[in-house]
């Protein structure tokens, strides 16, 4: 890869399209001199999947899996079938074949050796190197138990809050070395969460929940400057604790 002059990470955009259009005005994204990297979940939720993902391909931008990418690509492998995906969305079906390859080519994450960090949509297992990890955590992971065993957001919620649950999440338990830049995850829909989880270890989460009415966030990784646009409404019902 060629060197650029800046890296340029940005939050889920889950279909939010003027958003994104403007954030790239924001930032004056140059081809030339930028490197901009996607945090998966482009579609659902918002109100233009289709034109989200094809913007993404048009300007060959990198991008890791999300789960609702990876929800799509479940659903287009047992469309028609017995086994087809029960909430499939109408915009399933009206990605043009470029779109639809463009989203199997996304990596599962993407490393970025000169900032010793990793790229990754949901999150990462401590203890696991990292060409071992599963799919299914770097796509859906959130809280985990003392164990390090999976706490779903459904559970949270039937419990009514996170300690009722004994739910952690994951960046409680990484150890590094690497630093983490994921998404997926709403913390707040107005300020990234940025944590020191061990010395000289950050894990940055960028996603403020532009589809619930937040943020579509970008952080420039050799400066960490925060870019933002705020939504223009709110397009989707938040189940997120948020602040």
């Amino acid at each position: 890869m060629e060197t650029k002059l800046r890296t340029i990470l940005v939050g889920d955009i889950h279909g939010c399209i003027e958003e994104f259009d403007e954030l790239l005005k924001k930032l004056s994204y140059n081809k030339a001199t930028d490197r901009l990297i996607l945090l998966g979940d482009l579609i659902d939720r918002g109100p233009d999947s289709v034109a989200a993902v094809a913007r993404a391909r048009e300007m060959d931008l990198e991008c890791v899996m999300g789960n609702h990418e990876h929800k799509f690509i479940k659903w287009y492998r047992n469309a028609g079938s017995r086994n087809d995906v029960f909430d499939r969305r109408p915009h399933y079906t009206q990605f043009s074949d470029d779109d639809i390859n463009y989203i199997h080519r996304m990596d599962s994450l993407i490393k970025i050796p000169d900032h010793k960090l990793v790229v990754v949509h949901a999150g990462l297992r401590s203890g696991i190197p990292l060409a071992n990890q599963s799919n299914d955590d770097l796509y859906y992971i959130r809280y985990m138990d003392d164990k390090k065993k999976f706490i779903s957001l459904k559970k949270i919620n039937n419990l009514g809050s996170k300690e009722a649950a004994g739910a952690h999440f994951w960046t409680e338990y990484w150890y590094g070395p690497e630093n983490v830049v994921y998404g997926h995850n709403v913390h707040s829909f107005s300020d990234p969460l940025i944590e020191e989880v061990r010395p000289d270890v950050k894990c940055y989460g960028l996603d403020t929940g532009c589809c619930f009415g937040g943020n579509l966030t970008a952080m420039i990784l050799e400066t960490k400057e925060i870019v933002q646009v705020p939504a223009k409404r709110a397009y989707y019902e938040s189940k997120f604790e948020v602040r």
